[in-house]
């Protein structure tokens, strides 16, 4: 039977004709394997491009010169740390915003403090920078700084900027009337070495002056105090003053682009430094930083009615040849009373520049001190400093005989010192009052007078009588020579029969009058004779002087005693 030969199925084993179907991982095929991996790895750059990605800024400049979206990069030390992604205009056209997509590494110095600029070929007195960008195209340069608030917009520099944040220094200001010759990138200089730049230029709010801040390096810092002096040493400087011509220049840097000097005076080296920020006084030479800024000074007015031509601000006023002063200011007044100008100038003295020996001078009153000087003959005048220049000065000396001269009214808020004349001055009056004495003379009547004297020598000399004169003048010349020839032929033979006759005698008298002549002997005895006789009437007329009556009475005999 049928049934005999049936068997029971397992429960793996299939029925005839069932079909064969596979259950769980052995139904998979493994082309699916391909969108899977694909799906991952995609996955996996979007992850990573996500994590990636940096943030997105905005930067503005003025001009989008050489900057090309999607190209353009940020850079920090030559390396990439961003890239330009969208250049547009503002709204009102007046700059350009650049969305920069930063990496993620640099988000943490992305901050208020963070400075963006272009770098494109320069020349300035740096030198010619950006000229790789020539053939690589201009980039962007950042100067990070993780020490202020985060932020997301900047503003970028048109110029480079010289210090980055992470070079060690300090920041001071310099404050001047005008800015010179002075530039961005100028030297800072220390006996000659370049320690510092000037960073900026900039007007003041008041615009009466301009502010340049400069940077100097550590650790020159350091030797920056408070009192300590800056001036400019920019270019080539050419001054005419009262000592003459001066010429002098600094390096090549200076004078292409202009430079800043400083010193510290010797006796505030070991004084506190000054801090950031600090404002300084930028002077216009060497001469006057070096003059005294601190400590006391006195103003003081002279007035002059002369010329001052060759006086200017800042000139020195000297006594015995050493500085103690400068000229603040040269005004011209005109005195309505008077109907005359006048010169008004305002001097600064300084008298602690004068050494005081002999004394403390914490107790001396230099006002009370210049005002005894002046008693004592202190007069201020105008000299020449160079005959050259023509430049001025003003001088004080000691004149104890000249009157002390006021020309102002001695009323204002500034003492006035008394002035004497310039001696050309002096010589020019000498001069005006000899001419108005030779104006004096009669020159016209002497003139007429001595034209007519002229004019009568004149008809003397061509006078037919002088003629005649010179004539008769000749014929008597020509007698003469006939006399004098009769002279020689005849005088003259008896003439020396006459000179020898007279030798003859003279030697005979020779012989009376010989030492042993008996002629002699008794013309000596006859003189002692005479002379006897001369001295017998001299004391007889003292005699008969004395006596007169002894004419009448006689020569009375010695008294007898009685």
């Amino acid at each position: 039977m049928s049934g005999e030969n049936m068997t029971p199925q397992g429960p793996n084993e299939r029925q005839a004709g069932q079909p064969d179907v596979k259950k769980g991982w052995g139904s998979f095929s493994i082309i699916w394997l391909v969108p899977l991996v694909a799906l991952l790895v995609g996955g996996w750059l979007l992850w990573r491009d996500v994590v990636s990605k940096g943030p997105e800024i905005t930067l503005t400049f003025e001009t989008a010169d050489g900057l090309v979206a999607g190209k353009t990069p940020i850079r920090y030390r030559d390396v990439d740390v961003g890239q330009v992604t969208e250049i547009s205009l503002s709204k009102g056209f007046d700059h350009v915003r650049l969305t920069v997509r930063m990496n993620a590494d640099f988000s943490d110095y992305l901050t208020d403090k963070t400075q963006f600029w272009v770098v494109r070929p320069r020349v300035s007195g740096r030198g010619i920078t950006g000229l790789e960008t020539i053939v690589s195209g201009a980039y962007i340069e950042v100067a990070p700084d993780d020490s202020g608030a985060a932020q997301d917009t900047f503003v970028g520099a048109e110029e480079p900027q010289l210090i980055t944040s992470d070079e060690e220094g300090t920041r001071f200001i310099l404050t001047a009337d005008k800015l010179g010759s002075l530039s961005v990138g100028a030297p800072v200089l220390l006996r000659g070495v370049e320690v510092g730049e000037v960073l900026d230029t900039e007007l003041d709010q008041d615009a009466k002056g301009v502010s340049v801040p400069v940077f100097i390096r550590k650790p020159f810092d350091q030797l920056v105090k408070r009192d300590t002096r800056f001036w400019d040493s920019s270019g080539i400087a050419v001054d005419l003053n009262s000592d003459g011509l001066s010429l002098r220049a600094q390096s090549v840097k200076s004078v292409l682009a202009g430079g800043i000097n400083f010193y510290t005076p010797d006796d505030s080296e070991q004084s506190e430094r000054a801090p950031s920020d600090t404002v300084f006084n930028l002077f216009k030479t060497l001469e006057q930083a070096e003059l005294l800024t601190e400590g006391y000074s006195k103003k003081y007015i002279l007035y002059f009615d002369s010329s001052v031509r060759g006086l200017s601000r800042g000139a020195p006023v000297e006594f015995n040849g050493i500085r103690v002063g400068t000229v603040e200011s040269v005004d011209l007044e005109y005195v309505v009373d008077q109907r005359a100008f006048r010169v008004p100038v305002v001097v600064t003295l300084e008298p602690e520049r004068v050494s005081v020996v002999g004394g403390d001078s914490g107790e001396i009153d230099h006002t009370e001190t210049i005002a005894t000087l002046v008693e004592n003959g202190l007069r201020a005048r105008l000299k020449t400093g160079s005959f050259i220049t023509g430049q001025l000065f003003v001088d004080l000396s000691m004149h104890t005989v000249a009157p002390a001269r006021y020309l102002g009214n001695q009323k204002g808020d500034i003492p006035e010192l008394p002035t004497l004349p310039q001696k050309l001055d002096e010589i020019a009056n000498s001069l005006s009052s000899l001419l108005e004495k030779v104006e004096t003379f009669p020159i016209e009547e002497i003139g007429i007078r001595l034209l007519g004297t002229v004019e009568g020598m004149e008809n003397i000399v061509t006078s037919p009588a002088l003629n005649d004169g010179m004539k008769s003048l000749q014929q008597a010349a020509d007698g003469v020579n006939k006399l004098v020839e009769n002279l020689d032929s005849s005088v003259l033979p008896a003439t020396q029969s006459a000179l020898d006759a007279a030798r003859e005698a003279l030697g005979g008298v020779r012989d009376v009058t010989g030492p042993t002549s008996p002629v002699r002997y008794n013309l000596e005895q006859a003189l002692k004779e005479l002379t006897a006789t001369a001295r017998s009437l001299r004391d007889l007329a003292e005699f008969l002087e004395q006596n007169p009556s002894a004419l009448i009475l006689g020569k009375k005999g010695p008294r007898e005693d009685e």
